[in-house]
């Protein structure tokens, strides 16, 4: 989500080394969507971090579940 106040010439940039590959995927992946290349992109990263913060809740939940049970 990009606030209303978003400016991408204000924006943090900063280079990305991409596997062989992998541009072409984002490009057909934009193209397909009718988005830019870097909506795509940030897209992705928001996904996997939130996938990340997600699972990280779940361990920490079955943690104290574990931790509960055991004598």
């Amino acid at each position: 989500m990009s606030s209303p106040n978003y400016d991408s010439r204000t924006a943090d940039k900063f280079v990305v080394r991409l596997p062989d590959g992998l541009r072409a995927d984002i490009e057909a992946a934009a193209t397909a969507d009718d988005r830019s290349m870097n909506s795509v992109f940030v897209k992705a990263v928001r996904q996997y971090l939130d996938g990340q913060n997600r699972q990280q809740i779940l361990l920490d939940a079955l943690a104290n579940v574990v931790i509960k049970v055991t004598p």
